[in-house]
């Protein structure tokens, strides 16, 4: 899969540092060690002097009964040095790096083979990359004012809109707190400003807290994402981030400009991700009617028959908060 190379450069970045934060960690601790017992630091000293000498004895020609006394006795001071750190409450371990993957020691290369962690840290970063996760940070489940639903039972729900919001509220809740990748898709519909994207980020977030990865964008942006990379105007592959991520939460959906170009790039993504059970949120001003007047059978099909909708009501918050601050 190719990344496109700020990508690449923060993952690795990552890397330098948790291999950086393991070093100098066990720096600290040999420092403190070897301050409260200065034989360790002996032992060190004796230990670092081992290879030059077996080298110098091999390029003078020296026999190998040399080379083995060196090594009984680099044998001797490891066990000298692990009697001493057992006594003081340590292990040899802890005098070595404690790096987050010990299999390349965060190089990210195990055998000259790219590492496990390594593949990880690039789908996170490809991840962040696309999505507009700043926005995440900032939005919660409790942050969604109930005051502005109103309490009069609505006769077309049989319940007022701020019970009807609730129900879906807690719905949102439990689909984020129980999230795995066998999660439906769901549709949030409603008209503007009732908050159907807060909602979706208030899901995106406690999911990416919970380790998986997440890609959040409106759609406009994350089309012209694709079409910069489709015709060589940006590097990357942010078709197969769309489509392989754990969760994809598209806001606005049919806000984008209508071309053909668009209407292959949403039908590819849902399609892709129907296909191999991944979920995705989609949030829409349009109706089932309007989305399929938009979109045709081919996309609405698999929106309507793949997801469940769940339809937000109430008045625009936006301009609930205008007048009461004129007011």
């Amino acid at each position: 899969m190719a990344y496109a190379p700020q990508v690449v450069q923060a993952a690795r970045e990552r890397l330098e540092q948790r291999r950086q934060t393991a070093d100098s960690q066990a720096a600290a601790l040999q420092e403190k060690l070897c301050a409260r017992i200065p034989r360790l630091l002996d032992i060190q000293r004796e230990l670092t002097t081992a290879l030059p000498a077996i080298t110098r004895i091999i390029l003078q020609g020296g026999d190998a009964a040399q080379i083995e006394e060196i090594q009984q006795n680099n044998l001797a001071l490891q066990q000298e040095m692990a009697d001493i750190l057992h006594r003081a409450g340590f292990q040899m371990d802890n005098f070595e790096p404690q790096y987050t993957c010990p299999k390349c020691k965060d190089t990210g290369y195990e055998n000259g083979k790219l590492c496990c962690c390594y593949r990880q840290l690039l789908q996170e970063e490809a991840c962040r990359h696309l999505s507009s996760l700043s926005a995440v940070k900032l939005t919660d489940f409790d942050s969604l004012n109930m005051a502005y639903y109103e309490e009069t039972v609505d006769k077309r729900l049989g319940v007022s809109p701020r019970q009807h919001m609730q129900d879906i509220i807690t719905y949102c809740k439990e689909y984020a707190h129980n999230f795995s990748l066998s999660n439906d898709s769901l549709l949030l519909q409603g008209a503007t400003g009732i908050g159907k994207t807060h909602l979706a980020l208030a899901i995106a977030r406690v999911v990416t807290e919970k380790g998986f990865s997440v890609v959040y964008g409106s759609m406009l942006p994350l089309l012209r994402q694709l079409e910069n990379e489709q015709f060589g105007r940006s590097e990357g592959d942010s078709m197969a981030h769309l489509t392989t991520c754990d969760l994809l939460v598209l806001d606005d959906l049919g806000m984008e400009f209508d071309t053909a170009f668009s209407r292959s790039c949403i039908y590819n993504v849902l399609n892709a991700r129907l296909l191999e059970g991944r979920p995705t949120i989609i949030s829409t001003n349009l109706s089932a009617a309007a989305l399929q007047e938009k979109y045709g059978d081919q996309i609405t099909s698999r929106i309507v028959g793949g997801f469940v909708p769940l339809l937000c009501v109430g008045k625009d918050i936006r301009q609930i908060m205008r007048r009461r601050s004129m007011g």
